[in-house]
């Protein structure tokens, strides 16, 4: 995650449905957004090393960035945000939970100062 809050690889689907059984026609939609997760982590890409660790190259201790993450994305889509989190939660050598402890400690700080309402 950048400073500011920008993740890698971060992909916007949109899915538009049209309702033709009313008289009217009704249209809603499904977004779906992903991307790296939005904590200071790194993973150095190797040819010889097929899965590198994953290390966690920086200490936010307020999660400034991972917050200004989610206030982007409540500016531009609103709430709620819900996350599915598909990181590994165990692995014989650690990598991805790493990474993925550090987000949910992320989102549990976050939601610690946050109204209910927009509660990720």
């Amino acid at each position: 995650v950048s400073d500011r809050g920008k993740v890698a690889n971060d992909v916007e689907h949109e899915q538009i449905i049209h309702d033709e059984t009313t008289s009217e026609g009704v249209f809603s939609s499904y977004l779906q957004i992903r991307g790296s997760i939005p904590t200071f982590w790194t993973q150095e890409s190797s040819v010889t090393m097929p899965k590198p660790p994953i290390v966690l190259n920086r200490v936010d201790p307020t999660y400034q960035a991972t917050q200004a993450h989610f206030d982007d994305l409540m500016r531009r889509y609103g709430s709620p945000i819900i996350v599915v989190d598909l990181v590994k939660q165990s692995e014989k050598r650690e990598r991805e939970v790493i990474v993925g402890n550090e987000f949910r400690n992320a989102i549990d700080y976050i939601n610690g100062h946050i109204d209910d309402q927009h509660k990720i």
